[in-house]
Order: structure tokens, then sequence, then C-alpha cells
């Protein structure tokens, strides 16, 4: 893999824990 690949990855992974998190919590955000 390379470092565009892995960086896009951990955006993607970022991004959906956001996402979890603003879903679970909404009184947070």
């Amino acid at each position: 893999m390379t470092a565009e690949n892995v960086a896009g990855l951990v955006l993607a992974i970022v991004l959906g824990v956001l996402m979890v998190a603003a879903l679970l919590f909404p009184e947070r955000f």
C-alpha cells in the first residue's frame, strides 16, 4: 500500500467514527 492509500484509509475511518459518534451522541455536537 502506498502512503496515499494509507492516508485515504485513515481519513475514511476517522470520518466514519465521527459520523457514528454524532449519531450516538447528538447532544455533544
